[in-house]
């Protein structure tokens, strides 16, 4: 997402930021993949085994698209400044005051008839600001807390000997394994959708960047090949759990603080991190990278860009509804890179202001 801001220097590597890309395309997938496949029953693994495979190997691949923003931010290191916040809550405040009003405009103007529409008081877009409901921009919520938190981790980054470091690490994610992902035995870590998990793989990705420890001393290819081998694996585990009939566990290996979902994430970044290339193209539709979760995420219109996928995959054949689904994902993804050219054009007019009176 677009925290190249307070992560990055003033020089952007294109191929980083062309995972950013991808990142946030995986994001606009793995809501498609929810909206029509969601998890398949033990009843259809049975009756069509390849075409329920096939739907969890795609949910495979996608689902590490959370860990690749948090572990982009851990590879260069969140710089927590006034004006990066300041930027990232405008962004934020921005999409929910756009999506809130486009949602008023297709009530009035009866767009999208044959769906139903609920009027929402303009008292409403203060709940939608605040993110007062659980899932609402949880990620932004969960992000923000890790920037609060950065100075202290860089710190102990920097004052940490690398077998600290290491220890903490494996301690870490042995703990996530047991208690968020094996047990749930705790309700902090929930499934990775948390500032915890983010914090572990913030560390992580610090620790791989500073140190290059052995693991990250294959080459790319063998990078890719890990991460494609860590989606089997995954895609394995959830149909054996199907077959056997036990769907939680089946759910369970696409959470985001799954072991094989957190490797499969570190190798992703690895590869593209070994990628030779620059763009000034790649770099500039990067910037409004995050726009594009902010602006499909927003709290009225996520539902519908669930529906219309869902629609499309319940009433058309697979041709169809993969051509509409590719075209409407592209769709809105060039809609909130527009939008987000004027959100850029508004907080350059504004930033003057707002920073030298709080500086």
């Amino acid at each position: 997402m677009n925290f190249h801001q307070h992560t990055q220097s003033f020089t952007r590597d294109s191929n980083m930021e062309l995972l950013r890309i991808v990142a946030m395309v995986l994001v606009l997938v793995v809501h498609a993949c929810d909206a029509s496949f969601g998890a398949p029953a033990k009843m259809q693994i049975a009756e069509t085994p390849l075409i329920s495979t096939v739907k969890l190997f795609m949910e495979s691949i996608v689902i590490v698209c959370v860990n690749l923003f948090v572990l982009l931010s851990g590879w260069y290191g969140i710089k927590a400044k006034k004006n990066s916040l300041l930027k990232l809550l405008f962004q934020v405040v921005f999409f929910v005051i756009v999506g809130f009003v486009i949602y008023k405009l297709m009530i009035i103007n009866e767009i999208f008839s044959f769906v139903h529409l609920s009027d929402l008081p303009v008292s409403a877009l203060l709940f939608n600001i605040l993110l007062v409901d659980f899932w609402d921009y949880w990620f932004v919520k969960a992000y923000l807390l890790l920037f609060i938190l950065s100075p202290m981790l860089n710190t102990f980054v920097e004052n940490v000997s690398r077998e600290q470091f290491k220890t903490l690490l494996i301690g870490f994610f042995i703990f996530q394994t047991a208690y968020g992902w094996l047990f749930e035995g705790v309700f902090y870590i929930y499934k990775g959708y948390s500032t915890i998990s983010f914090i572990g793989l913030y560390l992580l990705a610090r620790y791989v960047k500073i140190y290059r420890p052995r693991i990250a001393h294959f080459n790319k290819y063998h990078d890719l090949l890990i991460y494609l081998f860590c989606t089997l694996m995954t895609t394995g585990f959830a149909v054996v759990m199907l077959k056997v009939g036990n769907k939680d566990w089946a759910q369970a290996a696409f959470y985001y603080c799954s072991p094989l979902v957190v490797i499969a994430s570190l190798y992703l970044v690895l590869f593209f991190s070994k990628i030779k290339i620059h763009s000034q193209f790649i770099n500039t539709i990067a910037v409004s990278a995050f726009a594009v979760y902010l602006f499909h995420c927003q709290s009225q219109l996520f539902h519908y860009y669930k529906m219309f996928i869902s629609q499309w995959y319940n009433n058309s054949n697979i041709i169809v509804f993969l051509s509409y689904t590719i075209l409407f994902i592209i769709a809105v993804f060039i809609a909130s890179l527009l939008l987000d050219k004027v959100r850029i054009i508004c907080w350059n007019a504004l930033s003057k202001h707002i920073v030298n009176k709080i500086s």
